[in-house]
């Protein structure tokens, strides 16, 4: 048998399996074929995304057959059908009978549906996520990343970190570099006070302008808003000018353009961690020279803006949505075209 190497640890794909599963304690009884049963129906959601298998309420749905289930399990169909049972009894599945459709003449497979668990405080522990800012977070530009938002943060003694944060010791503290503190001087203060006293009367709300007013605030900021974008080096992204001209054509306000541009960023951010999880390395740069990608970016983004023009009434019931597939398809299928470009220059080195 030969051990791994170095190289060879993250090359293979693997499950991802919710900590609540084993750590929660209302969840001890669940057998670990009923708890590998959940991750998996969990992976498939991925699927779920890229053919729009959203219902009517926006909930996500999945396909899982007895026979695949049974097979990936290694147990009896008997088995997979209580393991269904039991995560149903635990509130953590639900099936929609689908049936026979007189219309189709067809029969449909069952629908099925994760239900999110009882979380305990401690199945959200992330000590590093909560406290790293990001340089769109810094710039004021929408967020990107996890979107999880139960998530929480404690400290490795367990104290949440509102708790610790008087009483912990800053880097700069820690080390020899001068500290820099208030002013007590009293003409400083009183200029402090009057500028928090003038900020305070600042109000940039719709609400406080002329409808017309608000509209040429609007357009000027969607007229620039490419160039103020594309040349601000704290917030890279995969956009070029063309892009965000393309977004500011179609929708109205900058609160909406920066939505569909935050889409984007968490489209490729997802991409990004989901080929870390699997192959422990990503391929989506900022530093594009070529603009290859950028320019795919784009072409997607007319596709899809096309699609949304073109589409049948409640053909589309979540534009937003298909949006994030949409991309994240570009950005994963551009990580695998490299991936695989390399593995062929591989295998025909290995044939010289």
């Amino acid at each position: 048998m030969q051990r791994y190497s170095s190289t060879q640890i993250n090359s293979e794909l693997f499950w991802k399996f919710p900590k609540f599963l084993s750590e929660n304690k209302k969840y001890a009884d669940l057998s670990n074929d009923d708890r590998v049963a959940y991750m998996l129906i969990k992976d498939r959601y991925r699927y779920s995304l890229s053919n729009n298998w959203i219902d009517e309420k926006g909930d996500v749905y999945v396909y899982f057959t007895i026979e695949e289930l049974r097979e990936l399990l290694h147990v009896g169909k008997n088995k997979v059908t209580r393991v269904k049972q039991h995560l149903m009894d635990y509130d953590l599945l639900e099936i929609e009978k689908q049936g026979f459709d007189p219309k189709k003449k067809k029969n449909f497979p069952d629908r099925i549906y994760l239900l999110q668990p009882d979380y305990d405080p401690t199945d959200l522990i992330s000590i590093s996520q909560a406290s790293q800012v990001s340089a769109l977070e810094q710039s004021g530009f929408p967020k990107t990343g996890n979107r999880d938002q139960n998530q929480g943060s404690l400290d490795i003694k367990g104290k949440p970190d509102s708790e610790n944060c008087n009483n912990s010791t800053s880097v700069l503290e820690q080390s020899d570099f001068p500290k820099m503190g208030i002013n007590k001087d009293k003409k400083y203060s009183d200029t402090i006070k009057d500028t928090n006293t003038d900020t305070q009367k600042w109000n940039f709300s719709p609400d406080s302008y002329p409808k017309e007013i608000v509209a040429k605030q609007d357009n000027d900021l969607l007229k620039h808003l490419g160039s103020i974008l594309t040349s601000d080096k704290g917030a890279p992204m995969f956009l070029n000018k063309e892009s965000i001209d393309l977004i500011t054509l179609w929708f109205k306000t900058p609160e909406a353009a920066h939505d569909c541009i935050s889409v984007i960023l968490n489209a490729a951010n997802d991409s990004r961690k989901e080929a870390m999880e699997q192959i422990g390395r990503h391929e989506l740069y900022f530093e594009d020279y070529q603009d290859e990608l950028k320019r795919e970016v784009t072409r997607r983004l007319r596709r899809y803006f096309n699609k949304m023009r073109t589409a049948k009434p409640g053909e589309i019931k979540n534009p937003r949505n298909y949006l994030y597939i949409t991309m994240m398809n570009t950005f994963t299928k551009w990580q695998n075209d490299i991936l695989m470009a390399e593995k062929e220059k591989d295998t025909d080195n290995n044939k010289n």
